[in-house]
């Protein structure tokens, strides 16, 4: 999951409120956009997080004033406690050809699809579509939610 999208679950797992408040979600994403994304998510197993996205959302997370921030980052370590986690070296996103479109995180997250992981290989669910269409390019497995499931925001 991007990290954008990782943020709307965590900031809409503390409250669905906090979506229409929070700097970086605000005229962006919905509470509808966090319900389809819970949808999404209800559909496998388990969720893959690389510490490229986690830090990312870590530090957008605290965009928002307390108590909001403090239940927010409370979700995220809850997440963190309860989702695999693979660290993949920066070295190999950096390798990847995508690497100057893209930079380091979404490089990481397209290394991340070669990759079989308890036996299931991963899908790619991004808020990003030109990653999306990258990903469909290299053949890898993707959702992209900014074209099937976001509902118009404003």
């Amino acid at each position: 999951m991007d990290s954008n999208l990782l943020l709307l679950l965590v900031v809409g797992s503390a409250s669905v409120t906090y979506i229409e408040k929070h700097k970086r979600l605000s005229g962006t994403y919905s509470q509808e956009d966090f319900l389809a994304l819970g949808k999404i998510i209800s559909e496998f197993s388990d969720i893959v997080s690389i510490p490229h996205t986690l830090t990312e959302v870590s530090n957008l997370g605290r965009q928002i004033d307390n108590p909001a921030r403090r239940l927010i980052l409370a979700g995220l370590k809850e997440f963190i406690s309860t989702t695999l986690e693979s660290n993949i070296p920066s070295i190999l996103g950096t390798r990847r050809s995508e690497f100057d479109s893209f930079g380091l995180t979404d490089s990481v997250l397209l290394h991340l699809c070669t990759l079989t992981l308890n036996g299931i290989v991963p899908t790619l669910v991004t808020v990003d579509t030109a990653l999306a269409n990258a990903a469909l390019s290299l053949g890898y497995s993707v959702i992209d939610f900014k074209r099937d499931f976001q509902r118009s925001v404003g």
